[in-house]
């Protein structure tokens, strides 16, 4: 492994504490996504093309993200060939987000970074908090490991805020641990500080015993720093408690050393090298550079304070090496200074001397990265003020320009008021009297058109109920009449009463359409358009004319996709199928075959109802849309229609931003295709 590698895991380790929550509980995780896709694996209709199996890819490929991140690889490869073939957004999102994972990891940092902003790049991406908040997190950790801590910032803080508006309060928790780790090693404390009392309130919210002790480890380490060793000591305490309990290994070795770090500053050395050999052995099981240089360090300055210089001298030389592996110039610069004393102690000036230049320049290398460092974060954060201060700006502006709006229609408003009071205190003039005539005239002229429009809508709609729906009511009435007077009513009732079952349904159907073709006649008539699942809505429907498929022998070809979804209102989406399917139905002939299909052009779906049934010529369909025409023919088996159904199909397509088409030919059949938007259409 290379030296640049190595720094890249020890900056990813940093983050991989806030990351690592239960991680005790991850091998039962793995296994209950082994044994799921076990058991989905031999469901008698397995298919790979199912978005349930990409899900289980996904999860069990994010679950291996500490134990095999080479198979996380092939899962996320193979979850994403699959979300493509089926068009599953989620899936595909889910497989960018674990391969940026994976090559976080690796420390192929470029790459992960690639992969993070394919994600980040697709409009679909903010549909899915978890996705999104967990590609954020981990562009955050690869820009701090390149020490862009700007865009660190930047991925961190749009994590949390996703966090903070779905209430989810885990990645409240971890975002907040993430940006108070990068601020407490940053050494800005105070802002660091602000974070973690965040990141506690939600652990103490979630009531984990974990996210508690994490967090308190953390402060702990901040309190260290600033002097508060009574406020870092009660925390340490409580938290090497309770990983201790757990056997959390990785956490009890970090508090160790923590400990380990307040007692040197308090002058307990013989405590403080007790409690580095304790994380000195908790390390032995882990893979901590970073951690393990530092106990070196911690165990090396504590056996220089109780004047064993020789083993001082062999932990600063094991430190100093770890350091190097991944050119970490706080800890190479403190190893020297170290390294400065004992020399001088042992009585080498020379080397001594050579040990205190070192420990000099990198003194003034540090601090001059320091200030760029500090200078670029206070720079990030200004531009998030200044984007935060802009919105504001922008809020307020359309605010006081909706109040402009208010303030100038009022004004209107009272011009026009007396302008009124004027016309009406001359009213008598010609003029005035003209254009009140002309308005009159004007206003006879539109009620004229109305009144035209309510008649022809009053003389079709008595000529469907004298038509279709007087018939079968006295057939019923003359059919009761006779079971009710005559002894062999009963037989002719039996005999007959299936034929008016059928009669009355179609009144019924018939019903229906005139109730949504006169609600949809009314002024304001409103529409609620929603994401509808096709598939389940038409099978719904053609559940519904089970009995008339059976009854005409005809064959069912359905072709609708589980994926397929439009935009349109789901009252209105039954209203349509129902008329289009009864009408393939009622002139398909015995033993004909009829065909659901559905097609994805762009950002519509085209839904296809074919027949080989009797079809229409040119000038048929030229009426059957036609407002100012009664259209309306016998089916194969003398079914009865209005010939309102399918102008009810039109207006209903149309007012839900589609459009529907017809091509028939006589004795081949019709195809009748609708298409409606898979989303919201903005105007």
């Amino acid at each position: 492994m290379t030296l640049k590698n190595l720094c890249k895991f020890f900056l990813l380790g940093i983050f991989c504490f806030s990351n690592c929550i239960k991680a005790f509980g991850q091998v039962d995780s793995i296994q209950i996504f082994k044994n799921q896709i076990k058991d989905f694996k031999q469901q008698p209709n397995f298919t790979e093309n199912s978005t349930q199996y990409v899900d289980l890819l996904n999860g069990l490929a994010y679950q291996l993200r500490y134990t095999a991140k080479d198979s996380i690889n092939i899962l996320a490869q193979k979850a994403l060939e699959i979300s493509g073939a089926i068009d599953y957004k989620k899936g595909e999102l889910e497989a960018l987000s674990n391969f940026s994972m994976f090559h976080l990891f690796k420390g192929e940092m470029e790459k992960a970074i690639d992969f993070g902003n394919k994600a980040i790049a697709d409009i679909h991406l903010s549909q899915y908090a978890q996705t999104e908040m967990k590609v954020h997190n981990q562009l955050g950790q690869a820009y701090f490991s390149q020490q862009n801590y700007p865009l660190t910032y930047t991925h961190f803080l749009h994590a949390l805020a996703i966090g903070e508006r779905k209430k989810d309060d885990f990645y409240v928790f971890r975002m907040n641990m993430n940006l108070g780790t990068m601020f407490n090693l940053l050494e800005d404390f105070d802002e660091a500080h602000g974070y973690y009392a965040s990141a506690k309130e939600a652990a103490q919210k979630l009531q984990d015993g974990s996210m508690i002790a994490m967090i308190s480890s953390n402060l702990a380490y901040l309190y260290i720093q600033q002097d508060k060793f009574q406020e870092a000591k009660s925390l340490l305490q409580n938290s090497i408690t309770y990983f201790k309990k757990h056997n959390d290994e990785l956490w009890l070795a970090f508090s160790y050393g923590t400990y380990g770090q307040l007692l040197l500053k308090t002058g307990n050395y013989q405590m403080a090298k007790s409690n580095y050999t304790k994380a000195l052995n908790s390390h032995n099981s882990l893979n901590d550079i970073k951690g393990k240089a530092d106990v070196y360090f911690g165990l090396a300055k504590a056996n220089y304070k109780l004047n064993d210089i020789d083993t001082s001298e062999d932990y600063a030389y094991k430190s100093l090496d770890l350091y190097k592996s991944f050119k970490l110039n706080t800890g190479l610069e403190k190893v020297y200074r170290l390294l400065y004393e004992i020399n001088k102690q042992q009585g080498n000036i020379g080397k001594s001397l050579e040990y205190l230049e070192m420990t000099e320049k990198l003194a003034n290398d540090i601090s001059k990265e320091k200030n760029r460092r500090n200078l670029t974060m206070v720079n990030a954060k200004l531009n998030l003020e200044k984007e935060k201060e802009d919105l504001k700006a922008k809020s307020a502006l359309e605010l006081e320009q909706q109040r402009k709006y208010v303030r100038w229609a009022l004004i209107a408003l009272a011009i026009l008021f007396i302008i009124v009071l004027i016309i009406l205190s001359i009213n008598k003039r010609e003029k005035l009297l003209n254009k009140q005539l002309e308005s009159q005239a004007v206003a006879l002229n539109e009620n004229q058109k109305e009144l035209t429009t309510i008649n022809r809508n009053q003389d079709r709609l008595f000529s469907i109920i004298g038509h279709d729906l007087r018939g079968p009511i006295i057939s019923l009435k003359e059919l009761l009449k006779f079971y009710l007077e005559d002894p062999e009513g009963k037989v002719y009732f039996e005999k007959f009463a299936p034929q008016l079952k059928e009669e009355l349904e179609q009144v019924q159907f018939t019903m229906d359409n005139l109730l949504h073709w006169g609600k949809a006649q009314m002024n304001g008539n409103q529409i609620n358009p929603e994401t509808v699942q096709v598939k389940p809505e038409l099978d719904i429907i053609l559940q519904l004319y089970k009995n008339e498929l059976q009854k005409k022998s005809i064959k069912l070809i359905t072709g609708i996709k589980e994926v397929h979804t439009a935009f349109v209102d789901w009252d209105h989406f039954n209203i349509i199928f129902r008329n289009l399917i009864s009408n393939a139905i009622k002139f398909t002939p015995n033993n004909g075959e009829i065909k659901i299909l559905t097609e994805q052009i762009d950002d519509s779906l085209k839904i296809y109802v074919i027949d080989n049934g009797v079809g229409m010529g040119k000038e048929a369909i030229q009426n059957i849309f036609n407002d100012n025409e009664h259209f309306s023919t016998y089916g194969t088996n003398r079914e009865k229609g209005t010939g309102l159904g399918l102008r009810l199909v039109k207006e209903m397509v149309l007012a839900n931003n589609g459009k529907i088409q017809v091509e028939s030919t006589l004795d081949q059949g019709s195809i009748f295709s609708v298409e409606l938007p898979m989303k919201k259409i903005y105007t």
